[in-house]
Parts: structure tokens; sequence; C-alpha cells
């Protein structure tokens, strides 16, 4: 996305299905797949909300846009508002919502998890094998298991999804033997940079996320200890609203362990 009236374009067309099903009536509007038949809302959140607004603003979700870069982030701030708005909740609701996405201590401990390596070290062979699908589709800029984001049209649904059904399968089938729960992700933040989203907690307006990233590009800043290096992070940078930082696997690929709010 290039401007705010791009952005706000998008906005207008993503509100259309709150706006016409106030009470979340389990309507089918598109044949695109989704991940509400088995996503579960989790208990974490202020309160319940229902399990098609949850997949749009979850962190990763299609009304995420700062996953794209944390330019739009103010946009996301923005449509966050103004859809749950149009869903009927206030302001104290929507607050309470965000307040319950923020990362905790214990959200930034979990990120360390022993798993995120040892499955690295196991799954070397599929994760570059998935990391040459991803560059063969390279202007396919997110690929989740529920949507798609080409580089020059981030509407959803769209007839186009950047590849076809058949290879889209094969996406998933990766995410899921490879344990990838939001799949694939681009961001103008580490241009070229292949991000591979293993554990995510939050939405779009905050929350945390690990997993593994490919850059020819040298990423910093490398961290010996996730927590207190994320944490030193946004103490240093607290306007910038995110903090990363990686940790080296072997030539070109890191662990990568990430904060925003």
């Amino acid at each position: 996305m290039s401007n705010w009236r791009t952005f706000l374009a998008v906005a207008m067309v993503s509100m259309q299905p709150l706006l016409a099903y106030p009470q979340f009536t389990e309507t089918a509007t598109t044949t695109q797949p989704t991940s509400t038949d088995t996503a579960v809302v989790p208990e974490w959140l202020a309160f319940p909300i229902p399990p098609a607004l949850y997949e749009k603003w979850r962190k990763y979700g299609q009304w995420d846009y700062k996953q794209q870069g944390f330019q739009y982030r103010d946009y996301t701030q923005f449509n966050f508002g103004a859809t749950g708005g149009a869903a009927g909740l206030d302001e104290k609701s929507l607050t309470a919502l965000a307040q319950s996405a923020k990362p905790t201590r214990e959200d930034v401990r979990s990120l360390d998890y022993p798993e995120l390596q040892g499955n690295f070290l196991r799954d070397a062979e599929g994760l570059d094998g998935l990391r040459k699908m991803a560059e063969q589709d390279a202007h396919v800029i997110r690929i989740a298991v529920d949507f798609t984001l080409l580089d020059a049209d981030s509407k959803w649904p769209r007839e186009n999804v950047g590849f076809s059904e058949a290879r889209w399968s094969e996406y998933r089938s990766a995410f899921k033997k490879l344990s990838l729960s939001e799949g694939i992700v681009r961001t103008e933040d580490f241009p070229g940079a292949i991000f591979f989203i293993a554990r995510v907690k939050g939405l779009c307006t905050g929350g945390s996320s690990a997993g593994y990233v490919y850059s020819t590009v040298p990423l910093t800043p490398t961290a010996k200890s996730p927590q207190d290096d994320l944490d030193v992070e946004a103490r240093e940078n607290p306007s910038r609203h995110y903090a990363y930082v990686f940790k080296p696997l072997k030539t070109n690929w890191y662990a990568f362990y990430q904060i925003d709010w």
C-alpha cells in the first residue's frame, strides 16, 4: 500500500461484512477458505468476541495492516476502532480488548521456547523448501491459511489469490507440517527478508510472536537472551511501538522474537 487513500478504501471494504451483519450471523460471503471453522477465541481476551471478528483482528490477521510495515500502525489502530464501532463496541470495550492483547512479561518469556531451535534443526530442509517456494511467489507478501496479500493488491477477498488453489494447498500442508501457525510474512521493515511465523499471541493492536526468518542481509540486533534483549529494545525505542531481536541459526537463517504495543 502506498498511501492513506488506498488504506481508507481498504477500510471501507473491510468494514462491510460487519456493517451488513451486526449480529454476526454465520452467513457465507465468499468461497475463499477461512480459519474460523477451527478457530477458538482465546481466553486471554478481556471478553469473548465472535470468532469471525477475532480472525480478522488477530495478530497477523487480515486487518493487521502493520504486518506489512509499522508505518501503517496508525491506520491499523484507526481501522480497529472503526470496525469495532461498526460492530457495536464502545470505546471502553475496545480499549479493554487492546489492553488484554499487550505483551506481558510471561508472553515474552514464552517466546524463547526450546522447541523453536530444536524444530529448526529437525525441519531445516523443509523450511528451506518453503523458502524457495516463497521466493518464486515473491509478489505474494502474506501467505496465511485463510488469506493472502499481494504486493499490488491488499484487498480481501479477491479472485486472484496470487497462485493456484493447488499451490495454496501445498503451502497449507507445509505450514501444518512445520508448525507455522501464521504462515509467511514479508514486511517493509526488513526488505528482502521472509518471516516464518511459529508462535503468536495478540491482536492487530499489539502482541508477541516468534519464528524463523531468512535474510541475505544481516539482521540486527542479535540476541543471547531474547527476553532481556527485547526488554532493552522496547525501553530504548518506546515511540517505535515494536521491537525485534534475532538469534543466528545458520547462514542467512535466524530465529526471531518480536513484540509490539
